[in-house]
This record gives C-alpha cells, sequence and structure tokens, in this order.
C-alpha cells in the first residue's frame, strides 16, 4: 500500500483528470523506494524478517515503531528451530525505535576471557515484527508528495518540449530545467533527514 492514496497526491498537485493515474501511480512506488533507501527504513507497515548478528547484545531493527514482536531465534547453525527460540523473559524490546537488547549480555553466549567482536555470528539472530500502517511521519508524506510532484512536472516538461534538454523554448521558461534532470531537491532531502536512520 502506498504512503499516501493516488487521491490526494492528485489533490496535492491540482490534477483532476486520469490521464496520467498510471504515471502518477509508478512515482508513486518509485518516490515510496527511494524515501525507504535514503532514510534506511520502511514507513508504510507491514510485517518484516530480518537477521543479525549474534555476538552483540543489541539488536537495531530496521523498522519502527515495533506493533508486536512475532519472534525472536538466537542460533548459530541458522535453522530457527523451536528449540532456537529465545524466551521473552530474556531481552527487552524498545518499540519505539525498534531495538532488542539481551538481558544476558551478547545473543550467543562467548566462553569466559574470549572476546567477540559484535559482528561474530552473522544472521545467529532472526527476528520477526510488524510495524503499524497509517503511521507515517508528516515530514514523510510531505516529502513524499513533494518527490512525485517533482518528477511529474519534470515528465511533462519532457513531453511538452519533445524530450529535448532545454530551460526555455520559444519564449516559455521551465524553471525546474530539462537540464537538472531528476535531482532530487535540496528541499525534499532535508525532509527526509529528519526521519533518517543513523548508521551505527
Amino acid at each position: 500500500m502506498p504512503l499516501e492514496t493516488l487521491a490526494n497526491i492528485k489533490a496535492h498537485l491540482g490534477v483532476s483528470t486520469s490521464a496520467d493515474d498510471t504515471l502518477l501511480s509508478q512515482m508513486q512506488a518509485a518516490a515510496e523506494a527511494y524515501i525507504q533507501t535514503f532514510c534506511g527504513r520502511a514507513f508504510g507497515g507491514g510485517t518484516f524478517t530480518e537477521y543479525h548478528p549474534g555476538g552483540a547484545r543489541l539488536a537495531f531493527l530496521s523498522n519502527f515503531p515495533v506493533g508486536a514482536l512475532t519472534s525472536v531465534h538466537v542460533d548459530v547453525e541458522r535453522q530457527y528451530t523451536s528449540d532456537t527460540l529465545m524466551p521473552a523473559s530474556r531481552y527487552v524490546l524498545y518499540p519505539g525505535r525498534g531495538v532488542i537488547e539481551s538481558l544476558d549480555g551478547a545473543f550467543v553466549p562467548s566462553l569466559p576471557g574470549w572476546r567477540v567482536s559484535e559482528e561474530a555470528f552473522p544472521d545467529a539472530v532472526r527476528v520477526v515484527y510488524t510495524t503499524p500502517s497509517g503511521n507515517v511521519p508528516g515530514t514523510i508524506l510531505r516529502a513524499y508528495s513533494e518527490l512525485v510532484g517533482h518528477w511529474y512536472r519534470t515528465a511533462k516538461t519532457h513531453v511538452a518540449t519533445g524530450q529535448v534538454n532545454i530551460v526555455e523554448q520559444s519564449g516559455t521558461v521551465y524553471p525546474w530545467g530539462q537540464s537538472l534532470g531528476y535531482r532530487v531537491p535540496s528541499a525534499i532531502v532535508d525532509l527526509l533527514q529528519m526521519e533518517r536512520v543513523p548508521r551505527v
């Protein structure tokens, strides 16, 4: 499900016909993918399965807030059978940021005096969880609408100018500019920075 409805996107752009519905829907999908990649998280809600290293005591989930935590398996063999299910009493979930903390230290215990890195035992921790839908931050909705609008205006400009790389034609100036291509405006990037997940 897209971050915003097609009807709301069209209202934002002042589009009253259905002639460009297919184009706008494609741009919605592209904008959502761009935002997810840039911010490092999905905002539309859903069920996710993630894998984390076992040498750490914290698992930073990619998506949050967490609505429900289905399971946490710890298995260095990566089979994730029922006997590798981690009891809920052995970890704490911080749903607002999507962090799981193992109360016993690292998810995979190590021998006394044996130092292991946090990246040890890759994919030993499998987490299945869900995030709620309809919980998209206002800054993301704004950036999403603006990004779809930017790409839509650029595409319409390409059509109006016969796919020629110009900024002015027959006295008509195109301020967003054929020559600018599809670069994302800095105002949209600034909005996305507010929700970008810091690299850990």
